[in-house]
């Protein structure tokens, strides 16, 4: 087999992972019903949250989720770009085992949504009926994406 040969497979195969890639990201939004556009926290559970982050996280990641030093900033663009197309469960497992810094996993299930309800609120997504879960499958089913 000559040269042109492994290029007609090299494009065979980099078309053949291009549609596995599209189905993947197809199947993933698929799975996610909602959006954070679609109410998925309550106004009770971001007061509560707001509590919680000026205990927990404000050191590190400012008052006003600004960023500071190397901690990442968690309102705006920084944040929302980094996070846009995956899900709830997503930024909830990485916030539930890494967060606090100083006392990583420590936070319940229910403080790690209120801490992501708050979040949500100063990223001006609107707050609905229903709690943010805290379960896996209804975190995955949430879309994250831009306000």
């Amino acid at each position: 087999m000559g040269f042109k040969g492994f290029g007609v497979i090299a494009i065979g195969i980099l078309a053949s992972a291009s549609l596995i890639s599209r189905f993947v990201a197809q199947e993933v939004l698929a799975q996610a019903v909602s959006s954070t556009r679609d109410g998925v926290y309550t106004a009770d559970q971001a007061k509560l949250g707001k509590v919680l982050y000026q205990k927990q996280c404000a050191t590190c990641h400012g008052a006003a989720l600004q960023g500071k030093g190397k901690s990442i900033p968690l309102v705006g663009n920084v944040f929302l770009n980094k996070w846009v197309d995956q899900t709830m469960a997503d930024l909830f497992m990485k916030t539930n085992t890494t967060m606090p810094a100083s006392a990583p996993g420590t936070m319940t299930p229910d403080e790690t949504s209120q801490v992501l309800a708050y979040i949500l609120s100063v990223n001006k997504f609107q707050a609905g009926q229903k709690p943010l879960p805290t379960d896996p499958d209804g975190l995955g089913a949430i879309q994250i994406a831009k306000p």
